[in-house]
């Protein structure tokens, strides 16, 4: 025990539900089932939003009435300094899931009825949120993309998959990756990325984080480096 149950019952805004689960996925899918909002996302342990890139990722979805929307993500190492910009606004076709996961989930907020039609795969533990994406962009997810960026994510060496180790999960097992198709479907969504401007970071970025003891940090970088 980490503290974690007691930090959250003390929390007056938040809504517990603890219980049993069959994994990360199943848990989610509890999670998405109880939830009462009409736009849903979810965070890890290691992910937070940045409040103003929030905000304007919402008003997008509301503005263009697309089902998704998603954006950049900061990445920080488990010290919580700044590391690079992980730099996703270009709006993937069906064939681009088959290849890479085109969205950070911390970046990633969706309408509830795309999570009804296609609750998350609760039999995977670790590549569920790629298998879920690739069933959802099929379906015809309309996505739209925001350039502010709207989760932060923390690398640190007790991330989920380290500790299970090998799991031998695919969520691309179906997929012929080195066929012509797959090369030419990756060659143009690089220079898509390239015409949008995404290999460019923007001359400043502002964001603000939690940091531990709670406490809300403001931070400005000059030219971030951009990661792939």
């Amino acid at each position: 025990m980490d503290g974690t149950l007691e930090y959250l019952r003390q929390q007056s805004d938040l809504r517990l539900i603890p219980g049993p689960d069959k994994g990360m996925y199943d848990a989610l899918n509890k999670g998405m089932a109880t939830a009462r909002g009409r736009i849903l996302g979810h965070l890890n342990a290691d992910e937070q939003y940045d409040r103003a890139g929030l905000a304007h990722a919402l008003q997008k979805l509301d503005q263009t009435g697309a089902d998704a929307v998603f954006g950049p993500t900061i990445m920080l190492d488990e010290h919580l300094n700044f590391l690079y910009l992980f730099n996703q606004i270009t709006v993937p076709r069906s064939i681009d899931a088959d290849w890479h996961m085109p969205v950070q989930t911390c970046s990633f907020l969706f309408r509830r009825g795309i999570w009804e039609r296609c609750p998350y795969p609760a039999e995977y533990r670790i590549v569920g949120d790629h298998v879920w994406f690739r069933r959802q962009i099929k379906l015809g997810l309309k996505l739209v993309s925001v350039r502010k960026p709207i989760g932060l994510f923390t690398w640190h060496e007790d991330d989920i998959a380290k500790r299970l180790g090998p799991h031998g999960e695919n969520a691309l097992s179906d997929v012929k990756r080195k066929s012509l198709g797959m090369r030419t479907a990756k060659l143009w969504f690089r220079l898509r990325h390239l015409i949008e401007g995404g290999l460019i970071p923007p001359l400043k970025l502002d964001f603000e984080l939690l940091a531990p003891g709670l406490k809300l940090q403001s931070r400005s970088i000059a030219s971030p480096p951009l990661g792939l």
